[in-house]
């Protein structure tokens, strides 16, 4: 999934340069680790090399509602995902305190909330924004979770905002969902995208017990065998990079915040901006875009290993590793909330720490393996 990143969205040339200015920094070659990467990666998607300011970030947190949640996979029920929404919009929730510790400004998205139309369409803060599709999706263990049109227009909405949200300066964005019971989709789309059963990617979720956990298992078996039977009769013998295919399963087994997260990464593909994955189900949402759009990959930053076992998987499959191994499952962004102080720091030694030549120390050499 490489062969693409000369393009738009990442140039290799601006992450070389990048590579050799940290090589000139007066410390050990790669002693910051990944942090080093990130700044390499930001400044080639940026296509500046020499860019080395405080990064400005956006949280975009999509909030959408799922209807199989009538088939007992949550401990709480869907009213839940508007009150912890409106909470985000009001700065009351935990990714809203850690938002502010990052300087990072919060935009509250509802993408597909079972509620009211929210009067606000402009991107803003402070305010849960309208670009819903539908008061939540169908169940997706009997049927499809949304129609053909949906699934395209879930994803322009989330390319447009990667585009606005650029227009108006931010240098990187971040990812967060909301959606009681969407961890059901994200284990059926991580078990259609990595070929794997219900038991390897069904996950707890809010802290399912045992039996609830045997519910959960089953639906996204039956969920996997309805939509493998309906595909593949649709698409032969296609593999899961078709992008065709990958929207069919989108709109078959995903939700309208997953489908949207995923507009948001192909958008900062084609506009040229990064984007921060938070947890597992931002992942399969970056999988899922970077499946339709191979350039996708250049502009992705993980942020963590999720606690559910289906994140690892996922980053796995991306071929990106993330900083942060803290056992965090909380979603909302609150992962990528975690990374971007670091980040910010990085870029402080980037841009701040002297030289070998400045400190009059010998240079240390890179010797490649």
């Amino acid at each position: 999934m490489t062969d693409r990143l000369d393009e738009l969205s990442f140039s290799p040339e601006i992450y070389r340069q990048t590579k050799r200015q940290w090589d000139k920094v007066a410390k050990p070659i790669d002693s910051l680790g990944l942090l080093e990467d990130c700044v390499c990666r930001i400044n080639a998607v940026k296509g500046d090399a020499d860019y080395r300011g405080r990064i400005k970030n956006a949280l975009v947190i999509f909030c959408a509602d799922h209807g199989v949640v009538a088939e007992g996979v949550t401990q709480t029920d869907s009213s839940v995902t508007k009150i912890v929404s409106d909470n985000f919009a009001a700065g009351k929730s935990t990714v809203n305190i850690m938002a502010a510790a990052s300087g990072t400004d919060v935009y509250t998205v509802d993408a597909g909330m079972d509620c009211g139309q929210y009067d606000t369409v402009e991107l803003m803060t402070g305010c849960v924004i309208d670009r819903k599709i539908r008061r939540g999706t169908s169940n997706l263990r009997v049927e499809a979770a949304m129609s053909e049109e949906e699934c395209e227009r879930a994803l322009k909405y989330g390319s447009e905002i990667a585009r606005q949200l650029k227009v108006k300066g931010y240098d990187i964005l971040s990812t967060g969902e909301m959606g009681i019971g969407n961890t059901t989709p994200t284990s059926v789309l991580t078990a259609l995208l990595l070929d794997k059963s219900a038991q390897e990617v069904a996950g707890r979720g809010a802290g399912l017990s045992d039996q609830g956990l045997e519910i959960k298992t089953r639906v996204i078996a039956d969920a996997i065998g309805r939509i493998k039977a309906g595909t593949g009769e649709k698409f032969s013998e296609e593999s899961g990079s078709n992008p065709a295919l990958v929207k069919e399963y989108l709109r078959q087994g995903g939700g309208f915040e997953i489908a949207m997260m995923a507009g948001l990464f192909l958008g900062g593909a084609e506009h040229g901006i990064p984007v921060v994955i938070d947890g597992v189900i931002s992942a399969v949402a970056a999988l899922s875009a970077m499946r339709i759009d191979g350039r996708v990959q250049g502009i992705l930053i993980p942020s963590h290993v999720s606690a559910e076992g289906a994140g690892s998987l996922l980053l796995e499959e991306i071929g990106l590793p993330a900083i942060i191994h803290g056992r965090m499952c909380l979603g909302e962004g609150t992962g990528a909330m975690a990374l971007i102080p670091l980040i910010n720091m990085a870029y402080d030694v980037y841009r701040s720490m002297g030289t070998f030549e400045e400190y009059e120390i010998e240079q240390y050499e890179r010797f490649e393996e």
